[in-house]
């Protein structure tokens, strides 16, 4: 029998959809001492487990859960905190809780700019291939095995407007179908086990609270913080911006992102957006205005204008 004791306020996860920080954060925590901290340690075991979760398949989680006790335990030999920050996890945390006494980080980030950093990813580029839609999709050959996993798909009755959209439609309708999951999963546990964070607002004050929070002792020094911001991995130089995105493309992500971007606090009125891309230099942002103007021209015209909300993510 395995004591949740043996791990209490030793195990700590970094959640979210991809794309949204999990790995910055993965990074500035490996600069902490007393901290193991890991990214995607086992794509496989981990997106399998999403995938077994997401169609709701009666898998044993054993396996899964005995994987990670063997890598945390490894940590734990050595240092006073096992961190992993895996997106793959995201819908793991009633069984990580249970298993680990673990706490979770979800890193959320604005919808427009994580679509696009998918979509330069090649997410949803092949067509989904699902016949028998009362049962889960079967295995299909994309560039790595934990690709087909991570891939999700909406429940079948859905499938086929689904597959209409753009692919900007469908990124954007992974941003909204998995924050909301998490964040239902994340309210069955105490609240005093878990934070959503925003990537724009994670600064050394707020990553000094976020250190309070995992129990970890101050170590990494502002200096230190700032200097691994502009160090962010997986920047990409040319990325697309809601400036490049038709009019359909703008319908597609404006209906689908709406009900998780008002819940997280996040701006989804395309016309209101900033055109910022993930890795930024002077003549980039100069490409773009003419293109955005004739966007906001359009909505502008197209509806009246009123504010949105902008609550907390």
């Amino acid at each position: 029998m395995i004591a949740v004791s043996d791990f209490s306020g030793k195990v700590a996860f970094a959640i979210g959809t991809g794309r949204c920080g999990t790995q910055f954060l993965s990074k500035v925590l490996h600069h902490e001492r007393g901290v193991a901290s890991a990214h995607e340690r086992n794509p496989i075991n981990e997106s399998f487990h999403r995938y077994c979760q997401w169609y709701r398949l009666p898998v044993d989680h054993e396996g899964f859960l005995h994987t990670k006790e063997k890598e945390i335990r490894k940590d734990l030999q050595t240092y006073q905190l096992s961190f992993e920050a895996s997106a793959f996890l995201s819908l793991s945390v009633q069984e990580l809780y249970e298993r680990f006494d673990a706490r979770f980080v979800l890193m959320v980030r604005r919808p427009d700019q994580v679509v696009n950093s998918f979509w330069s990813k090649g997410w949803y580029a092949e067509t989904a291939v699902w016949q028998d839609q009362n049962k889960a999709p079967g295995y299909q050959d994309l560039a790595k095995e934990h690709h087909f996993f991570s891939r999700l798909l909406p429940p079948a009755a859905n499938f086929a407007p689904w597959e209409a959209m753009s692919r900007v439609g469908k990124l954007a309708w992974f941003w909204n179908a998995l924050n909301l999951e998490i964040m239902s999963r994340l309210q069955e546990l105490p609240k005093s086990q878990w934070r959503i964070i925003k990537l724009e607002e994670l600064n050394y004050q707020t990553y000094q609270s976020l250190r309070d929070f995992l129990g970890i002792q101050p170590g990494l020094s502002e200096r230190g913080f700032k200097a691994l911001t502009q160090e962010r991995p997986n920047r990409r130089r040319h990325t697309l911006t809601v400036a490049d995105w038709s009019d359909d493309q703008i319908a597609d992500f404006e209906s689908q992102v709406k009900p998780a971007a008002e819940q997280l606090g996040y701006e989804y009125q395309v016309h209101h957006l900033t055109p910022v891309p993930e890795q930024t230099t002077q003549k980039h942002i100069l490409l773009r205005p003419k293109k955005m103007l004739q966007i906001i021209g359009k909505r502008v015209s197209s509806q009246t204008t009123a504010k949105d909300s902008a609550k907390y993510g």
